[in-house]
């Protein structure tokens, strides 16, 4: 048939173009909501992005490549749109059901090696990515305009993510977001009202048990749950104490009684005359800072649900005080992301030293081992006491209920002076802190090594916990994605088509996960903007579907393109939001261009290598390379490989 006479594609008269479109949406919306539960889940660890979305890939390209080479044959011919919707819906609200019962299986507060969260998501996500690969395959493979079949479904995933980001704006619960990506697609089989109503009956018991579901993920009753800026807040209550959590790890508490004293208390001893403070995340130090009257105190929060009277919604980053402060109090924990790793680098720490007065100090207090440092922890200590030293000539730490940072360019004294009442610091805190462990705080750092965004150490130290309580985890997941990128080459289409757009792909996707740590630890806020990171990817692949021509040295420009555009946001020490929307739709424009103008291979077949690369440059990227050497040397080995593939396909010509 030709593509003006073939306007089905079953017998169930769905068309093509509205279908793909709405499982274009449908896939979006699932992967953002997935992501979503993944952070929570996972306690917000960015080594599991890589696996979240190289599992998501590989089961897409898998699905594609099968049916692309089953359907391709047929024109499409025996493929159920009806069925199809059907087997999506199921298996959306399976794994939104799954992945929130996943934490019965652990212990509370246990820690997940990378097999656990390997499974989780495969046990998840992959039923749904495998299904949507099938789809795309049967749509892809038609003769009838592919190309245009491409712009619809990354048309209907640029709507998808709009769709979760205005849900995230009015608080929407994930549940409540799947719901509404699926009804395009149940109104597609109207036709059969007793699909339409089983989906539809499905998606209201997930949404109706969403306040049950979602407490699965938590080991305590929560009083609330509210979809933050930069996390899943849960708030709970035991006995007469609050205590918050983020993306399921412990954000702050009353029970902190100790810990909060010795973070006020001890800093504002070197300061006795003190006037103004400004504490960046209260987790209780303002209502310490009450046994000072006459000092006021400025407080900052980024999440609206964590301001009390007097808090200002702002993100530090932007923030502009209207006149400096004595003391500036983070109340930030150890750097276990990228997002909380954005606090302690060498160009943040500059910008809070701008808000100081001559004298004034920057301080925060960070739960380490009282009595022993693991080697990471020993590492991660001596870069925080690096990085410091990098912007302030005088640096010090009391070690006590955690250990105390204090960095001044005005010289700071070790005598613990507590000019206040209180309940723990002077009584047993201040005593038990021996000379000799004063002095082992104090000493030079070994590892001298100062934390950037290029490189954030919660990455590296991330990876070197991985590896010291998973050792053996670790090897058999590496041994794993090896096989399956193995499988994934062989099955691969061994043309110039093929090595052109296979490589893309990994470039693109290891460039989609520099892109959001980059972000992460710029803006953080990259749990409620991952859908419009994705708004842009997919929008600038919509627009490069409509290149009628082949893209001239498209491998040399997508390579020459994210290797630069990484090196300047890299550069910049404070760089845009809109940056990373603009780069990240330019970079889909080349992707998309790229793949369409293929018209001597079919489109199924790229389809599946451009995600099979993606998986493999995810993977590598989130949990290898950028923590071991960085973003701006994975940037260059980008340009460096796609140019080369540019000379290889010249030369094959």
């Amino acid at each position: 048939m030709s593509s003006a006479t073939a306007p089905c594609i079953s017998t169930n008269n769905v068309r093509a173009a509205p279908l793909i479109f709405g499982v274009g949406l449908f896939s979006a919306a699932l992967q953002t909501v997935f992501f979503r539960e993944f952070l929570s889940v996972f306690s917000g660890n960015e080594l599991s992005i890589g696996l979240i979305l190289c599992v998501w890939l590989l089961a897409v390209g898998a699905g594609t490549m099968i049916s692309s080479r089953r359907y391709g044959r047929a024109a499409g011919k025996g493929f159920a749109p009806g069925g199809a919707v059907f087997a999506l819906v199921v298996c959306a609200a399976a794994g939104v059901t799954i992945v929130r019962a996943s934490r019965l299986v652990f212990l509370p507060g246990e820690a997940l090696g990378p097999l656990q969260m390997l499974a989780v998501a495969a046990a998840t996500e992959l039923p749904f990515a495998l299904v949507n690969g099938l789809v795309l395959g049967a749509l892809l493979s038609r003769p009838a305009q592919p190309a245009k079949l491409y712009g619809w479904e990354n048309a209907g995933a640029t709507a998808g993510a709009l769709c979760v980001f205005v849900c995230v704006l009015a608080g929407a619960p994930n549940s409540l977001i799947v719901a509404v990506a699926a009804l395009p697609l149940l109104f597609l089989c109207s036709k059969k009202p007793w699909l339409c109503l089983v989906c539809f009956a499905m998606l209201v018991l997930v949404v109706s048990l969403d306040h049950v579901s979602v407490q699965w993920k938590y080991a305590v009753p929560s009083n609330g749950i509210v979809y933050g800026r930069e996390g899943e807040i849960v708030q709970a209550g035991m006995g007469g104490d609050t205590t918050f959590l983020l993306n399921g790890a412990l954000y702050k508490s009353t029970m902190q009684k100790p810990f909060l004293e010795q973070a006020v208390h001890i800093p504002m001893g070197q300061r006795p005359n003190a006037r103004r403070a400004l504490v960046v995340f209260d987790r209780g130090q303002k209502r310490e800072l009450a046994e000072y009257p006459g000092c006021s105190v400025d407080v900052v929060e980024t999440e609206p649900a964590f301001t009390g009277q007097g808090s200002a919604v702002a993100a530090i980053e932007t923030f502009r005080p209207a006149a400096r402060y004595d003391i500036v109090f983070l109340g930030t924990g150890i750097p276990r992301t990228a997002a909380a790793n954005r606090f302690y680098t060498r160009s943040f720490l500059a910008r809070v030293k701008s808000f100081l007065t001559d004298s004034g100090i920057e301080t925060f207090t960070l739960p380490f081992s009282e009595n022993y440092f693991s080697p990471a922890e020993k590492r991660l200590y001596d870069a925080l006491r690096a990085t410091l030293s990098s912007v302030f000539p005088y640096v010090l730490v009391f070690p006590g209920e955690g250990y105390t940072f204090m960095a001044s360019v005005a010289p700071l004294s070790p005598r613990w002076n507590v000019r206040t009442h209180t309940e723990y610091l002077a009584q047993s805190i201040i005593p038990a802190a021996s000379d000799e462990r004063i002095r082992e705080a104090n000493q030079s750092p070994i590892f001298t090594i100062v934390n950037t965004r290029d490189r954030p150490l919660a990455l590296l130290l991330g990876l070197e916990s991985w590896t010291d309580l998973f050792r053996n985890q670790f090897v058999v997941l590496i041994a794993l994605l090896a096989a399956c990128f193995l499988g994934a080459l062989w099955f691969s289409p061994r043309t110039r088509a093929g090595l052109s757009v296979g490589t893309s792909g990994l470039v693109l996707g290891a460039y989609s996960v520099c892109l959001l740590l980059i972000y992460q630890s710029t803006c953080g806020a990259l749990y409620s903007r991952v859908s419009l990171l994705l708004v842009a990817l997919t929008a600038g692949f919509w627009a490069g579907a409509f290149a009628k021509k082949k893209l001239p040295l498209s491998d040399a420009a997508i390579g020459l393109y994210c290797g630069a555009t990484l090196i300047v946001l890299s550069a910049i020490p404070a760089p845009a939001p809109i940056l990373f929307y603009v780069f990240h739709a330019g970079a889909g424009v080349l992707g998309g261009a790229q793949i369409v103008s293929r018209n001597n291979a079919g489109l199924g077949d790229l389809y599946a290598a451009d995600v099979f690369g993606g998986a493999m440059g995810m993977a590598l990227c989130s949990t290898l390379l950028v923590p071991l050497i960085g973003i701006v040397p994975v940037a260059a080995g980008m340009a460096a490989m796609k140019v080369i593939v540019e000379i290889v396909n010249v030369k094959l010509k």
